[in-house]
């Protein structure tokens, strides 16, 4: 059993591929909402972790509202994970956020409306508060990690995350700028909700792969590719290998989490409300009788 658990997406599968990410690949788990995505258990000398695929790579990626995250994060609980760390890419739309960079996020404006963001439609267990979406001890240790790798990283961002697979039009930033978003994406929700509906903790770092459209002057956008590739060698020295830093980022951190007192953790008591006002069994699994 480890206590962390990574999600992340294809960058995952060229790391496990090229081997800088080695451990045992458990293939998906079947949950009642469905399989999750693939699991590897990554055994270090200190700590282990699970590291699980949102979506496919390649030609079978499906659309980002497409992913069960529902699965994943019951899959994930299943196996006794306590924390999670999301892990996914971004655009800048402010201007002291460049390509490279590395963003904890501290908040999320939901623009989406097709995924399944809680687990109890039938049942008052996710009426749950959104302060702070998402959880500060894991936040302070992960920027601990962050620091201590002498990686390029902000403590806070907003981010507004969109429906997708779309990306979106100038007017759009335009209105996400004006609404308070630091950054746009189509990763990440809706894992914390879920997570704290079966009291994970969950934190989020988000790698910025580009500006978006009319997000940010210092480079306009060409019409080329969608992102630049963050591990072009030409430009390594700056960005540090970000994306490739994934593997060592989850270890580190998986490391810190190894001494964590599970008994006053915060997000361990996100329901004890419920709990005590509809005697729900200690089993959590059986709280999905009446979802």
């Amino acid at each position: 059993m480890a206590v962390l658990a990574c999600i992340a997406d294809d960058e995952m599968y060229r790391q496990w591929s090229a081997g800088l990410i080695q451990g045992q690949a458990l293939g998906r788990r079947a949950t009642p909402y469905g399989e999750s995505g693939d699991v590897f258990h990554i055994r270090g000398d200190e700590a282990s972790y699970y590291l699980l695929a949102r979506r496919a790579s390649g030609m079978d990626k499906t659309a980002p509202h497409r992913v069960n995250a529902r699965a994943n994060l019951y899959a994930l609980k299943d196996l006794g994970v306590h924390c999670i760390l999301g892990w996914g890419p971004g655009a800048a739309i402010t201007h002291n956020i460049t390509e490279g960079d590395l963003v904890i996020l501290s908040d999320v404006i939901d623009q989406t409306h097709q995924r399944a963001s809680t687990f109890f439609e039938d049942s008052p267990l996710g009426g749950l508060r959104q302060f702070p979406v998402f959880c500060e001890e894991l936040r302070r240790r992960l920027a601990g990690t962050l620091q201590d790798m002498k990686l390029v990283y902000h403590t806070s961002g907003v981010a507004a995350v969109r429906e997708g697979p779309r990306l979106e039009t100038p007017a759009e930033v335009r209105m996400l700028s004006m609404i308070g978003a630091e950054i746009v994406t189509r990763t990440f929700l809706p894992e914390p909700f879920l997570a704290r509906e079966l009291q994970m903790g969950y934190a989020a770092v988000c790698y910025v792969t580009a500006y978006a459209e009319m997000g940010n002057r210092r480079q306009p956008f060409t019409g080329g590719g969608l992102f630049k590739d963050l591990d072009d060698p030409a430009d390594a020295d700056r960005r540090g290998g970000p994306a490739g830093a994934l593997g060592r980022i989850a270890a580190n951190l998986a490391i810190g989490l190894a001494e964590l007192n599970l008994e006053t953790y915060a997000p361990a008591a996100s329901q004890a409300t419920h709990i005590a006002q509809y005697n729900l069994p200690d089993d959590w699994r059986e709280w999905f009788e009446h979802r």
